[in-house]
Formats: C-alpha cells, structure tokens, sequence
C-alpha cells in the first residue's frame, strides 16, 4: 500500500499532481491492540527496518511514522524512543477504505 494513493490528483495547468491538502491520512483510526517498540541504535534514521521487524514488510514505515507523529524519521527518530505499533488489521482496514486511487 503506496501512502501516495491517499491523496487526490489534481490538474494544475495541464499537469496533474498529489493534493497534499486534501487526503485521507489524517482519517487513520487503531481498533485493535497496538504493540510497542523501543527504537534501537541499528533503527536509526531507518523506518523501514522498524516496519520490517513489526510486519514482515518494509512497506508500512510511513503507518508507523504518522501514528507516532514524526514527520521526519532522518532526525526525529532517537535511540531509546517508544513507537506504538499499529495493529496489521488496522492497516489494512485503513487502506480498503481510505483509499482514492
């Protein structure tokens, strides 16, 4: 799941671009239990590595980075940091129904 495909596309003088006003993100809601992780000095800077160890998958570090509200992983992520770790089914219920294209 591409986090690009919660943004609408719109025409702005004849090429189409991401809304980066208006998307979905901000819609994202856990039902289930979530998990912790205490980031590590090897998880520095990588918030694919944290996605990979939380879901077998690098794919949802951007999940983890906008429920832990960091908007930069290269500086915001510290060594001893608590990260709350959505459950899997809330990803994948977030993304069947927020998702525009």
């Amino acid at each position: 799941m591409d986090r690009t495909r919660f943004f609408a596309i719109e025409e702005v003088e004849g090429k189409k671009e991401l809304d980066f006003l208006h998307h979905n993100l901000s819609r994202f809601q856990m039902k289930y239990e979530p998990v912790y992780y205490r980031v590590r000095q090897d998880d520095l800077m990588r918030p694919d590595l944290i996605s990979y160890y939380a879901y077998g998958t690098v794919k949802y570090w951007w999940v983890i980075c906008l429920v832990n509200n960091i908007f930069n992983p290269l500086t915001e992520l510290k060594v001893g940091q608590l990260l709350v770790i959505p459950n899997i089914l809330d990803v994948y219920e977030f993304g069947k129904k927020w998702r525009i294209r």
